[in-house]
């Protein structure tokens, strides 16, 4: 009877801990809230944070979900449809369309995924709560706390890119700055900042006003999805790392071109930045998943089992043969996600490049 009041209390500890009920203050609680901080505020904009299993209490959530997935998908994106259908064949305006189009489309692909995974995503928020108040040495909160501050940089990093992509493509334009390639066949009167065909005139006011305050939300939070999902990949996976790297400390302790402007080279140097920074990110965690995995395994391999007792010496045999098939991250249970993978991308990448400016000489 004692032990299950005792599992009931944790299980409401916990609980509290990640959906902000009043606690008393302990250090691990505020390393936790400090280590997820950046992270809820960006899926709390958008209605992907869990806040409760009840259905009733996620009905804002729900409805942030709704209205960004109609402004992605409907309101933005069937224009950015018809617009590409127009230019189609004309390689140069098709890039200009694809380059906002497919992020677009993958953005409305996250909200769906991430809406519909939302009960796993609650049992990870609530993993890490455990984890973190699980501690109990100054090493293992030091592994957690660098782990984190990895995590909060490359929240940190890529909010700041954002927002650098948000006045090249939204603010410049309105300046005059377009950074896009306009034609009489894409832009006939005043430009927007998105390549969209719409249905009435917008060239009159206040349509035109209307449309790029719309295109500007579309933008805003097509990138805060987009960085935001991704983020929380990263904390996940440093997490779990750092868990691997305090596990392994456990087991050793057993025995003690001319006509172009600078804005316009700007816009795809972000985009660049921004497309090699997320797929560093997926390969460099599935390096370092691997990594702790291996070093565990080479861990336990060199403990000095015939020192312990029988019974502590066969549960060492389940650990090793777990241990000896390391984790790893896959793009869809093809391939692994390691830096391997990474430079082999990059390489590759090169030799499209290579053999795209020999053909343009």
């Amino acid at each position: 009877m004692r032990d299950n009041r005792i599992i009931i209390t944790s299980r409401v500890r916990v609980f509290a801990l990640v959906f902000g009920m009043d606690l008393a203050k302990h250090s691990q609680y505020k390393d936790f809230t400090w280590a997820i901080k950046l992270n809820r505020l960006g899926l709390e904009l958008i209605g992907l944070w869990p806040k409760s299993e009840v259905p009733k209490n996620n009905f804002s959530s729900d409805l942030r979900v709704v209205i960004i997935f109609v402004i992605v998908t409907f309101i933005s994106g069937i224009p950015l449809t018809c617009s590409l259908i127009r230019v189609w064949g004309d390689m140069l305006l098709m890039i200009d369309n694809l380059q906002v189009t497919l992020p677009l489309l993958i953005v409305s692909l996250k909200l769906v995924v991430m809406r519909c995974k939302r009960t796993a995503l609650l049992s990870i928020i609530k993993m890490m709560a455990e984890d973190w108040m699980e501690l109990k040495t100054k090493k293992e909160r030091d592994v957690m706390m660098r782990r984190a501050q990895i995590a909060r940089i490359i929240v940190i990093s890529g909010y700041i890119l954002m927002v650098l992509a948000f006045i090249m493509v939204i603010v410049l334009p309105y300046f005059g700055l377009s950074l896009r390639r306009l034609t009489n066949l894409t832009d006939p009167g005043k430009p927007l900042p998105l390549q969209t065909y719409y249905f009435y005139d917008v060239d009159k006011s206040p349509q035109f006003e209307l449309t790029y305050i719309i295109q500007a939300i579309t933008v805003f939070l097509g990138a805060v999805t987009y960085t935001s999902v991704d983020a929380f990949l990263g904390l996940s996976i440093l997490h779990f790392s750092g868990q691997l790297e305090n596990f392994k400390s456990h087991s050793l302790v057993i025995t003690e071109k001319t006509d172009f402007s600078f804005a316009r080279l700007c816009f795809p140097l972000i985009g660049i930045t921004i497309l090699f920074s997320h797929t560093f990110l997926y390969c460099g965690a599935g390096e370092i998943i691997t990594m702790q995995c291996e070093e565990v395994y080479r861990a336990l391999c060199d403990l000095k089992w015939y020192k312990l007792e029988s019974q502590y010496a066969r549960s060492l045999i389940v650990l090793m043969i777990r241990a000896s098939q390391p984790v790893r991250i896959t793009a869809g249970k093809i391939f692994p996600l390691t830096m391997t993978t990474f430079c082999s991308l990059l390489k590759t990448s090169a030799g499209y490049i290579s053999f795209l400016l020999a053909n343009q000489r």
